[in-house]
Protein backbone atom coordinates (compact mmCIF):
# COMPACT_ATOMS: atom_id res chain seq x y z
CA UNK A 1 0.00 0.00 0.00
CA UNK A 2 2.81 2.39 0.97
CA UNK A 3 4.76 1.83 -2.20
CA UNK A 4 1.12 2.37 -4.36
CA UNK A 5 0.83 5.88 -2.24
CA UNK A 6 4.59 6.38 -3.31
CA UNK A 7 4.14 5.61 -6.36
CA UNK A 8 1.03 7.89 -6.84
CA UNK A 9 2.61 10.69 -5.59
CA UNK A 10 5.53 10.60 -7.58
CA UNK A 11 3.57 10.70 -10.41
CA UNK A 12 1.72 13.55 -9.37
CA UNK A 13 4.81 15.49 -8.24
CA UNK A 14 5.84 14.84 -11.96
CA UNK A 15 3.01 15.88 -13.86
CA UNK A 16 2.95 18.89 -12.00
CA UNK A 17 6.60 19.66 -12.82
CA UNK A 18 6.22 19.21 -16.30
CA UNK A 19 2.95 21.27 -16.18
CA UNK A 20 5.23 24.32 -14.62
CA UNK A 21 7.77 23.64 -17.06
CA UNK A 22 5.37 24.18 -19.70
CA UNK A 23 3.39 26.79 -18.33
CA UNK A 24 7.36 28.76 -18.32
CA UNK A 25 8.19 28.55 -21.61
CA UNK A 26 8.89 32.11 -23.56
CA UNK A 27 9.39 32.06 -27.15
CA UNK A 28 10.81 35.52 -28.63
CA UNK A 29 9.14 35.62 -32.37
CA UNK A 30 9.87 37.61 -35.06
CA UNK A 31 6.51 38.53 -36.86
CA UNK A 32 6.35 39.98 -40.54
CA UNK A 33 3.45 42.08 -42.02
CA UNK A 34 2.39 42.34 -45.98
CA UNK A 35 5.25 44.77 -46.65
CA UNK A 36 7.77 42.86 -44.40
CA UNK A 37 8.00 45.41 -41.92
CA UNK A 38 9.37 43.32 -38.41
CA UNK A 39 8.08 43.11 -35.23
CA UNK A 40 9.66 41.20 -32.06
CA UNK A 41 7.11 39.84 -29.83
CA UNK A 42 7.59 37.30 -26.33
CA UNK A 43 4.61 34.94 -26.86
CA UNK A 44 3.52 32.01 -24.61
CA UNK A 45 2.55 29.22 -26.27
CA UNK A 46 -1.63 30.19 -26.51
CA UNK A 47 -0.35 33.48 -28.22
CA UNK A 48 1.88 31.44 -30.59
CA UNK A 49 -0.91 28.95 -31.47
CA UNK A 50 -3.30 31.76 -32.04
CA UNK A 51 -0.92 33.78 -34.30
CA UNK A 52 -0.51 30.63 -36.23
CA UNK A 53 -3.93 30.24 -36.77
CA UNK A 54 -4.51 33.50 -37.89
CA UNK A 55 -2.09 33.55 -40.38
CA UNK A 56 -3.12 30.40 -41.56
CA UNK A 57 -6.81 31.72 -42.48
CA UNK A 58 -4.84 34.52 -43.86
CA UNK A 59 -2.88 31.98 -46.15
CA UNK A 60 -6.03 30.23 -47.25
CA UNK A 61 -7.73 33.68 -48.02
CA UNK A 62 -4.49 35.82 -49.81
CA UNK A 63 -4.42 34.51 -53.52
CA UNK A 64 -8.28 35.90 -54.10
CA UNK A 65 -7.20 39.25 -52.10
CA UNK A 66 -4.12 39.69 -54.06
CA UNK A 67 -6.20 39.18 -57.05
CA UNK A 68 -8.83 42.02 -55.78
CA UNK A 69 -6.23 43.94 -54.77
CA UNK A 70 -4.57 43.93 -58.48
CA UNK A 71 -8.12 44.85 -60.03
CA UNK A 72 -8.47 47.70 -57.83
CA UNK A 73 -5.05 49.16 -58.37
CA UNK A 74 -5.54 48.74 -62.08
CA UNK A 75 -8.66 51.47 -62.24
CA UNK A 76 -7.26 53.74 -60.00
CA UNK A 77 -3.50 53.43 -60.82
CA UNK A 78 -3.44 52.70 -64.25
CA UNK A 79 -0.12 54.11 -64.59
CA UNK A 80 1.95 52.68 -62.48
CA UNK A 81 2.98 48.96 -62.26
CA UNK A 82 1.81 47.07 -59.04
CA UNK A 83 4.38 46.33 -56.66
CA UNK A 84 4.28 42.73 -56.84
CA UNK A 85 7.95 41.63 -55.55
CA UNK A 86 6.76 44.29 -52.76
CA UNK A 87 4.30 42.99 -50.84
CA UNK A 88 3.81 39.10 -49.26
CA UNK A 89 1.90 37.30 -46.99
CA UNK A 90 2.70 37.56 -42.95
CA UNK A 91 5.43 35.29 -41.25
CA UNK A 92 6.02 34.17 -37.99
CA UNK A 93 9.51 32.99 -36.94
CA UNK A 94 10.23 31.62 -33.57
CA UNK A 95 13.86 33.04 -32.77
CA UNK A 96 14.22 31.01 -29.61
CA UNK A 97 12.85 29.93 -26.66
CA UNK A 98 13.74 29.77 -22.90
CA UNK A 99 11.92 29.08 -19.02
CA UNK A 100 13.52 32.91 -18.24
CA UNK A 101 11.36 35.40 -18.68
CA UNK A 102 14.47 37.92 -17.81
CA UNK A 103 16.42 35.67 -20.35
CA UNK A 104 13.49 36.22 -22.84
CA UNK A 105 13.14 39.72 -21.90
CA UNK A 106 16.77 40.16 -22.90
CA UNK A 107 16.46 38.65 -26.33
CA UNK A 108 13.40 40.49 -27.39
CA UNK A 109 15.14 44.25 -26.34
CA UNK A 110 18.44 42.80 -28.63
CA UNK A 111 16.81 42.33 -31.44
CA UNK A 112 13.99 45.44 -31.16
CA UNK A 113 17.28 47.40 -30.68
CA UNK A 114 19.20 45.67 -33.84
CA UNK A 115 15.72 46.45 -36.15
CA UNK A 116 15.95 49.96 -34.82
CA UNK A 117 19.28 50.85 -35.75
CA UNK A 118 18.76 49.31 -38.80
CA UNK A 119 16.10 51.17 -39.76
CA UNK A 120 17.51 54.12 -38.85
CA UNK A 121 20.99 53.76 -40.50
CA UNK A 122 18.96 53.18 -43.68
CA UNK A 123 16.97 56.37 -43.13
CA UNK A 124 20.24 58.69 -42.72
CA UNK A 125 21.71 57.08 -45.90
CA UNK A 126 19.05 57.80 -47.90
CA UNK A 127 18.66 61.71 -46.74
CA UNK A 128 22.51 61.79 -46.98
CA UNK A 129 22.46 60.95 -50.08
CA UNK A 130 19.07 63.01 -50.98
CA UNK A 131 20.84 66.14 -49.22
CA UNK A 132 24.32 65.18 -51.34
CA UNK A 133 25.55 68.38 -53.19
CA UNK A 134 27.88 68.79 -56.23
CA UNK A 135 30.91 69.96 -55.15
CA UNK A 136 34.35 71.37 -56.96
CA UNK A 137 35.32 67.82 -56.25
CA UNK A 138 32.71 65.93 -57.41
CA UNK A 139 32.19 67.75 -60.77
CA UNK A 140 32.82 65.43 -64.16
CA UNK A 141 32.15 61.45 -63.14
CA UNK A 142 31.48 61.80 -59.39
CA UNK A 143 28.69 64.87 -60.25
CA UNK A 144 27.00 61.81 -62.32
CA UNK A 145 27.53 59.24 -59.81
CA UNK A 146 26.23 61.34 -57.24
CA UNK A 147 23.04 61.86 -59.57
CA UNK A 148 22.62 58.18 -60.33
CA UNK A 149 22.77 57.63 -56.29
CA UNK A 150 20.23 60.45 -56.14
CA UNK A 151 17.78 59.24 -58.54
CA UNK A 152 18.15 55.44 -57.53
CA UNK A 153 16.83 56.46 -54.35
CA UNK A 154 13.92 58.58 -55.30
CA UNK A 155 12.97 55.83 -57.56
CA UNK A 156 12.79 53.14 -54.66
CA UNK A 157 11.71 55.98 -52.58
CA UNK A 158 8.24 56.20 -55.03
CA UNK A 159 8.46 52.11 -55.48
CA UNK A 160 8.14 52.27 -51.56
CA UNK A 161 5.02 54.65 -51.69
CA UNK A 162 3.76 52.58 -54.07
CA UNK A 163 4.12 49.75 -52.15
CA UNK A 164 2.41 51.28 -48.85
CA UNK A 165 -0.73 52.53 -50.93
CA UNK A 166 -0.91 48.44 -52.22
CA UNK A 167 -0.37 47.01 -48.84
CA UNK A 168 -3.55 49.39 -47.63
CA UNK A 169 -5.84 48.22 -50.36
CA UNK A 170 -4.68 44.60 -49.55
CA UNK A 171 -4.47 45.06 -45.64
CA UNK A 172 -8.23 45.80 -46.10
CA UNK A 173 -9.62 42.80 -48.05
CA UNK A 174 -7.51 40.48 -46.24
CA UNK A 175 -8.74 41.62 -42.85
CA UNK A 176 -12.29 41.06 -44.11
CA UNK A 177 -12.00 37.99 -46.07
CA UNK A 178 -9.52 36.38 -42.82
CA UNK A 179 -12.15 37.73 -40.06
CA UNK A 180 -9.61 39.12 -38.41
CA UNK A 181 -8.03 42.52 -38.26
CA UNK A 182 -4.40 42.17 -40.04
CA UNK A 183 -1.59 43.96 -38.54
CA UNK A 184 0.44 46.36 -39.77
CA UNK A 185 4.15 47.12 -38.38
CA UNK A 186 5.36 49.72 -40.74
CA UNK A 187 5.27 53.77 -39.82
CA UNK A 188 2.11 55.14 -40.59
CA UNK A 189 3.24 58.09 -43.19
CA UNK A 190 3.61 61.73 -41.36
CA UNK A 191 0.47 63.88 -42.84
CA UNK A 192 1.57 66.95 -44.84
CA UNK A 193 2.34 70.13 -42.58
CA UNK A 194 -0.32 73.00 -43.25
CA UNK A 195 1.32 75.77 -44.55
CA UNK A 196 2.24 78.40 -41.62
CA UNK A 197 2.23 75.46 -39.26
CA UNK A 198 6.05 75.29 -38.34
CA UNK A 199 7.31 75.55 -34.42
CA UNK A 200 7.36 79.63 -33.66
CA UNK A 201 10.54 81.10 -33.98
CA UNK A 202 11.48 82.26 -30.07
CA UNK A 203 12.14 85.88 -30.01
CA UNK A 204 15.77 87.04 -28.80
Amino acid sequence: MNQTKTCALAALLLFGAASHVRAEIFAVAELTDLRGNTRFQLCAESEKLKIESELSAETRAFPKALEETKKEWQLNHADSPFPNNRVKPRALRILSTTISRDEAEKLLAQNKGREARARAEKKTEEESVLNMKVTRSRRGGNQAAVERQQREVKEDLEKEAAADKAESILRQKLTAAAGHEVPFYGETPAEPQQKGGGRKKKNK
